[in-house]
């Protein structure tokens, strides 16, 4: 099989160049600033370029593999070529660690040419196959507006499907939300929760209400089954400011069956001190009851202490969450499409 370029790990002589095609809709005053402060941060250990990709011109002719091997594209990798650069670079691509076992893709930028989709794919392909044999379970991409229409495209042909929107939404946390009344629409004689941070004594009964808020769940449901709950967990921890007294159950005095679990970390890089509702999710026997204001309220209760904005984002299929959202007085911000790949164990 002949290409028209080369896939390969980006050296680090060339990662200026490469980050220079990855940027390049960022506006030309920005783009050299971004570029030293990103190569600093590296420079420190604080970003990982391990998932930087590059496609250079030439070609290769790749060797059929045998039948049985379970990564052909690994074995396709080629090694840089000698000298201090690989070559003009045509396209570039960057994946990043989020947790353990869950990764975040961007999608390629390739320079134009009459190759240049095949190009985009063939990156993606690569970068895929390369977080499998890595040992990642997940591989997402999600993508705003500034991303060109192709892009979507791209990761779709090169092994990671569109699989849904979220609707990013945000509340002030300066007026607080009042619990429903004696007489309002929906369930209020059970609007009384007990909530308990999370921490040694609670773990197992929070990971036991968590597992069964995953149970048809609305939001995802193309993650059903492919994390254990530890993995799961062990995402939040990693990818957030994990602070086990923003993690919270819920519990009904005198209704077992219904819980919730509700866990908020502080979002960082914002103006406005903000904080996001990572996770909110209720047993199933807790759910279309309207106990889910009073799930918002004490997420908005303990965020007013903190931050002056609580955010979330919610599946656009997921139309009772969305509605919950929209009642309890949150306002749609953005819009992204997002890409998901599940790997086999």
């Amino acid at each position: 099989m002949a290409w028209t370029s080369r896939i390969l790990a980006c050296p680090p002589q060339a990662r200026a160049e490469a980050l220079e095609l990855l940027y390049r809709r960022v506006p030309d005053a920005l783009r050299p600033y971004l570029i030293a402060e990103v190569l600093d941060e590296a420079e420190r250990g604080l970003i990982d370029f391990s998932g930087l990709w590059i496609a250079v011109r030439g070609s290769a002719t790749l060797e059929p593999r045998p039948a049985a091997d379970p990564n052909p594209l690994l074995r396709f990798m080629l090694a840089a070529p000698s000298g201090p650069q690989p070559g003009p670079i045509i396209g570039a691509m960057l994946t990043q660690p989020l947790s353990p076992k869950t990764a975040a893709v961007w999608a390629p930028e390739v320079r134009p040419s009459w190759r240049r989709g095949a190009t985009a794919s063939a990156l993606v392909r690569m970068a895929l196959a390369d977080l499998k044999a890595r040992g990642f379970r997940l591989a997402q991409a999600v993508l705003d507006e500034t991303v060109p229409p192709h892009g979507s495209l791209d990761l779709a042909r090169g092994g990671l499907p569109r699989v849904t929107e979220l609707i990013y939404m945000e509340r002030s946390t300066d007026l607080l939300l009042e619990p429903l009344q004696p007489g309002s629409s929906g369930n209020s004689s059970l609007t009384a929760w007990e909530w308990v941070p999370f921490c040694d004594a609670t773990e197992a009964e929070f990971r036991a209400v968590m597992q069964a808020t995953y149970h048809d769940s609305l939001d995802m449901p193309e993650l059903g089954g492919s994390r254990s709950l530890d993995d799961i967990i062990a995402d939040h921890r990693a990818a957030f400011r994990f602070e086990p007294a923003r993690w919270r159950l819920g519990r009904i005095p005198g209704d077992p069956e219904s819980a919730a679990v509700v866990l908020l970390a502080e979002v960082e890089g914002r103006e406005l001190k903000s904080w996001e509702v990572v996770y909110l999710g209720l047993t199933p026997a807790a759910r279309g009851r309207g106990l889910g204001r009073s799930v918002i309220a004490h997420a908005l209760e303990l965020a007013s202490a903190n931050a002056a904005r609580l955010e979330l984002a919610g599946d656009v299929r997921n139309l009772p969450a969305l509605r919950l959202y929209e009642s309890t007085g949150f306002t749609v911000v953005d819009r992204r499409v997002v890409h998901l790949a599940i790997f086999e164990a």
